[in-house]
């Protein structure tokens, strides 16, 4: 055995070098696409938390300014408001009744006539009260201008702090007579926003940073203004603010948007506010990405070098292990053998155990099989083998009393009966897979009669009552099988016979209507109802209320193949006068034509 070793030993040797560059370039490129797919990982787990979070914080900006909206409508509606802007009414009546409002709300309210001028404001006891400024440069009071209401983002004039202005017009008898505003103040969001220790902002529709949970951002822009717009910025909205441009650097790639600032990477995700014309930006920083991914390339190169140093030790031992093991191989080998020829044991042991258990299995499973078709079969030509001794019993009346046309007549059922029971274990198929059966357009008003007039006997021996509201003359025409459908009526019959047994009052209601497509069978009985625990297992197959000896269970399973077959449902409840009601809904003729063209466009 040993001379068989040498060959391949020396060959190993002459290309240990070939096979050491081979090491190191795949421990190159292992190390390289560990660090890819643990920084592709970092990205799309941060993707999936940015987007979150800005709707988060989307949805939190629109809830704080939208909750401040009716108020300058409801103001707008004030008698005193409508009377001050008339001269009526003197500025000290209005100027506490806003002071409250503004206590209330957290906001700053004021009220001004046609032309801009504040006649009234929540702030009229401060020293920076808006009594008496003009805003009528201001957009929120131009939009109200035009009758509608209007929303700004500025810094007060007098107040010198920023706000979302909300404005709404105050009319009477189609006139103009003034503007009610609130400030809503962002600062309060804002502070949160920084405590949370994200980066959140907001830019306006020409990229300026009005609201931001870094403060050195705010007032900045995202891209360079004209002089023009800057000035136009400072005037109107913000005062002498900088306005001046961060030094933004954008990189589009397959992980998204990343931006730097200051010299920190981030990932950018955004969301519109196309109301108040904002997108507001969610940037998560991406240092701790590159960081991971340096860990997870350390590691991977602590890993490669421990097996390079490995294989290197595994080398240099090489020669002096070559000598030892051919030794070793044949006493390995006698054991290998040793081994092999247990386990080969074990296995054919095995083996004759599992082909015994196969054998008891199928013999086990036939026998199940055989119990099961016994029982259904069973079930099933029980109730048309009554409906025969039924007839047979008319029959005999009806020769007594000389009646041969009666005696005819239940002759035919009696041989209609007789067909249904040759072909009952056909449809016991519809138990196990969908049917295959032909569908043909059927009458259900008339199979609905042929059943009654089967178990039309039953209902007087059992002395029940029988209710029906049928359609008349009018035909309920469904594409389906008659006799399945009379299978299914007749198991619903004698099920609620077999509920009202101890009923003192025993009344059965069947109604057949058409309804948006369908045809609509209910069948009511006045026993106990089902209960809550049966109801969710009533059409399972072998599962039965009844007891031992007096059912199978199988009845209910069979008619709710048979009806899913015909693409129709059926379903059990409590009546709310009691007792128990099965309803079946199975489409008319025209709409089962209509679902299958359906299917096949």
């Amino acid at each position: 055995m040993s001379g068989r070793f040498q060959p391949l030993a020396k060959t190993i040797l002459k290309n240990q070098w070939v096979i050491l560059f081979s090491v190191l370039a795949f421990a190159a490129a292992a190390i390289w696409q560990t660090a890819l797919f643990t920084k592709n990982q970092q990205l799309e787990q941060i993707r999936e938390t940015g987007e979150s979070r800005t709707t988060l914080y989307t949805n939190s900006l629109k809830g704080t300014l939208e909750k401040y909206r009716h108020i300058p409508y409801l103001l707008s509606r004030d008698t005193r408001i409508h009377s001050l802007l008339k001269a009526h009414l003197p500025p000290i009546k209005v100027n506490p009744h806003l002071e409250d409002f503004g206590i209330k709300t957290d906001a700053l309210i004021f009220v001004t006539d046609s032309q801009g001028n504040t006649v009234a404001s929540s702030n009229w006891r401060s020293d920076r009260s808006l009594v008496g400024k003009n805003f009528s440069f201001r957009p929120y009071f131009l939009e109200a201008l035009q009758g509608k209401s209007g929303g700004y983002y500025a810094v007060g004039l007098q107040t010198r702090k920023p706000g979302f202005f909300i404005s709404y017009p105050v009319f009477e008898t189609g006139q103009l007579l003034g503007v009610v505003v609130i400030k809503v103040d962002l600062e309060k969001l804002q502070e949160i926003w920084q405590e949370s220790g994200e980066t959140i902002v907001v830019s306006d529709s020409h990229g300026v940073l009005f609201l931001s949970s870094r403060p050195e951002w705010k007032y900045r822009s995202l891209r360079p203004l004209p002089a023009k717009t800057i000035e136009l910025l400072r005037k109107v909205q913000y005062l002498q603010q900088p306005l001046t441009a961060l030094e933004v650097r954008r990189q589009t790639t397959d992980q998204g948007n990343i931006l730097i600032l200051d010299d920190v990477t981030f990932l950018e995700q955004s969301s519109q506010l196309t109301e108040y014309g904002w997108r507001i930006h969610y940037l998560t920083n991406l240092d701790p990405v590159s960081k991971v991914a340096r860990q997870a390339m350390a590691i991977a190169t602590v890993i490669c070098t421990t097996m390079l140093l490995g294989l290197l030790y595994i080398r240099e031992r090489r020669q002096k292990i070559m000598s030892r093991r051919e030794a070793r191989e044949a006493k390995a080998i006698k054991q290998l053998n040793q081994l092999l020829k247990l386990e080969i044991e074990e296995h054919q042991e095995t083996e004759r155990t599992l082909r015994h258990t196969q054998k008891e299995l199928v013999q086990a499973g036939k026998l199940a099989a055989l119990g099961h078709m016994s029982a259904a079969i069973s079930h099933e030509l029980n109730q048309p083998v009554t409906a025969i001794r039924t007839f047979v019993a008319s029959c005999k009346i009806f020769l007594e009393r000389e009646q041969s046309g009666k005696v005819v007549e239940n002759l035919d059922f009696i041989a209609q009966l007789t067909e249904r029971m040759a072909t009952i274990t056909g449809q016991l198929k519809t138990f196990a897979r969908k049917s295959k059966g032909r569908r043909e357009s059927v009458d259900l008003g008339r199979v609905m009669s042929r059943v009654l007039t089967f178990t039309k006997l039953q209902f007087s021996d059992n002395q029940v009552t029988l209710s029906t509201d049928l359609p008349g003359d009018k035909e309920v025409i469904i594409k389906g099988d008659s006799l399945q459908l009379e299978q299914v009526l007749n198991n619903l019959i004698h099920n609620s016979l077999d509920a009202m047994t101890k009923s003192s009052n025993k009344i059965f209601h069947i109604e057949l209507k058409s309804d948006a497509g369908y045809a609509i069978l209910s069948c009511h009985d006045s026993g106990p109802g089902i209960s809550e625990k049966a109801l969710g297992f009533l059409f399972d197959p072998f599962y039965t209320t009844k007891d031992i000896g007096e059912g199978l269970g199988l009845g209910l399973s069979i008619s709710y193949g048979i009806v899913h077959e015909m693409n129709g449902t059926i379903q059990a409840d409590n009546h709310p006068d009691g007792g128990a009601v099965f309803t079946l809904r199975l489409p008319l003729a025209e709409t089962s034509q209509q679902e299958n063209r359906e299917r096949l466009q």
